[in-house]
This record gives C-alpha cells, structure tokens and sequence, in this order.
C-alpha cells in the first residue's frame, strides 16, 4: 500500500496541531474528540476458517503475536470462540478472532457448522480461510463457499484465502538458511496461487481477491496475507486492524552468520534504493574443498547457494536490515 492508514491518521494530527486557523483550545477539543472517536472504536474481528491442523492459531500467532496454544497432536480449538489480543509488541487495543470449527472432521458435523457459519460471518470485518498449500483437493471448500455464500453475496468481499505451509509444498527444498523458497518452489508457489483463485472464482464470480501462499510457522510473505486482509475489511475500519499488526520477524529464522554477512554487505556495496546487490560467487578453493559434515557451514558457502531471486529478496529491505544491524551493536541479537 502506498500510504499506511497510521500515516494518515498522524498526518492528521500533525496538520491539526501545526494550524494556524485554531486556536490552542479548538486544537486541543478536536484531538480530545479525535482520540474519543477512536477509543468508541470496536475492535477489528477476523472469522478463522480451515480443516484442524490448518494452522489457524500458528497464523494468529504470527501475524500479531497473540502468543495462543497451538495444537500438535489434537485440535486446540473445536468450537467457535473469541480470543482477545491484548496489546503486545507496540500494537494498541484488543483483537478479536472466532476459530471456527474445521470443516470436514466429520460429514455428520457439516449442517450444524454451515449454520453456526450464517450466524458468525456477518459479524466479521474479515474472514480468513485457511488451506494447506500442497493440498489440491478444494472439492469441498467449493461446496462450503456455494452453501454458504451463495445467500449471502454481501460477505464474498471480506473473504481471504491463505495457503499456508509453503514450506511443505514440492519439492520439499526450502532454504532453510536463508528461510526463502526454492526456485522449483517459488514456481510451484506461483502457480497454486492462481489456480487456487481460479477455483474459487468458479463458485463464488464476484470474489476479487486472490490467495496468498505463506508459512506461518516460517514467518514467510505475512505482509501479503494481511495486505489481502486490508483490502477485505470495510475501509472504514481497515485503520483498526492496521493498528493491530505485528508480524513476526522474517529474518529471526535466517541463519545468524547469513544473515550478519549479508547485513554488513548490503550497507557497504548497496547504493540508497538500489535492492539487487551482485550475487556472490564461491572461490575455485571453495569449489573444490570437500565439505566436513562436522564443520559449520561458511558463510561464503551459504551465500553461494543462494540463487539470484532469493539474493535480491533477502538484500530488498534495506531498512530491516539497517535496523538489525543497531540490534546487534546493542547485543539485542547474536
């Protein structure tokens, strides 16, 4: 988005307390009215849906850090329930998230459900349905949107649809040390996008969103998934949510070295808003070396592996990184 509704909002104030054309207590009437308005405001309410397993609470936890039980063995949530988020890391006021039951557990469940859905969606600013990445079977996701939505058009557009678990779709060859997709997976990732969407638009036509591969567990393209949830919530209420945002941190799960490498480089080499730094290459010694399994990987070498894409997605932020760097000479990060 090109302006965030939080830059608007302090223009706003800055434009009232720099006026000329009020006086000290007009300024200090329209700010008090101002912050009332705001305080008066509901907070956002997002409608989980996905099968158990899913990720539903793990995709919570990432996007605002709401610190919920995540389930491994059983479901952490089988009814629906509201779960306010209290204020953590720098995000003001309460979230509230209904974790619908999951679709499919069981067809003996899927009446009751679909009418528990028609009382809790039109309470929703957005409704995120969650679905495994690799799972192509969208059957009877098509029928539950038919059922659901087909009465109730007015809802299609606060509909979402994230693919979570990218790291799991083949083939099977996420980076973990720069925590980025494959090529092979960056492609097979691009093409489940547009054919999830496609199957989408067959029941529900009037849907204009599209789905957002992403892993939540990795803290992979969050900004995505929530810039689609910005887009679904009524605009007027879109600056409630974005107050709410905290996503978790791309790079804690890069490797340390890596990522202190191509720090200390990106603000050497990098002109201000140049984002594709020159691919490091591996020196005829470091071809020809034969690695030790007990070894720790050099950095040369885990910079080496990276493929162009991954490079230039890693180095694109400059600002994270100028912000990571202060971390560490604080010693906040190793």
């Amino acid at each position: 988005m090109s302006g965030t509704i939080r830059d608007r909002l302090r223009r706003f104030t800055t434009s009232v307390e720099q006026s000329e054309d009020l006086t000290p207590a007009q300024k200090k009437a329209v700010l008090e009215g101002y912050e009332e308005a705001l305080g008066k405001e509901g907070p956002p309410r997002l409608v989980l849906i996905g099968q158990t397993g899913v990720g539903k609470s793990t995709t919570v936890n990432a996007l605002f850090n709401a610190g919920q039980e995540v389930g491994h063995s059983k479901a952490t949530t089988d009814r629906a329930w509201t779960i306010p988020v209290q204020e953590v890391s720098g995000c003001k006021g309460a979230l509230e998230v209904v974790d619908m039951p999951g679709l499919g557990d069981d067809i003996a469940n899927y009446r009751r459900y679909l009418d528990l859905y028609r009382q809790i969606l039109p309470t929703a600013d957005a409704i995120v349905w969650i679905h495994p990445a690799e799972d192509r079977t969208v059957q009877l996701v098509q029928q539950a949107l038919a059922d659901v939505f087909g009465n109730s058009p007015e809802l299609v557009g606060r509909l979402v649809f994230g693919l979570n678990k990218a790291d799991e779709i083949g083939p099977h060859d996420w980076n973990r040390h720069a925590n980025l997709p494959s090529e092979l997976q960056r492609t097979a990732l691009r093409e489940r996008e547009e054919e999830f969407t496609r199957s989408i638009a067959r029941v529900l036509p009037s849907w204009r969103g599209r789905a957002v591969c992403y892993a939540a567990g990795r803290f992979f393209n969050l900004t995505a998934l929530f810039k689609e949830m910005m887009y679904a919530v009524p605009e007027q209420r879109r600056w409630v949510l974005e107050q709410r945002m905290a996503l978790a941190d791309f790079t804690a799960l890069v490797d340390r070295k890596l990522l202190r490498a191509a720090t200390a480089r990106t603000l050497a080499e990098i002109p201000e808003g140049d984002p594709t730094p020159p691919v490091p290459q591996q020196t005829p010694q470091d071809r020809t070396r034969q690695p030790d399994p007990h070894e720790p990987r050099s950095v040369a070498d885990a910079l080496a592996e990276l493929s162009d894409a991954q490079w230039r997605e890693l180095y694109a932020d400059r600002a994270r990184f100028e912000e990571y760097v202060r971390r560490v000479e604080r010693g906040q990060s190793r």
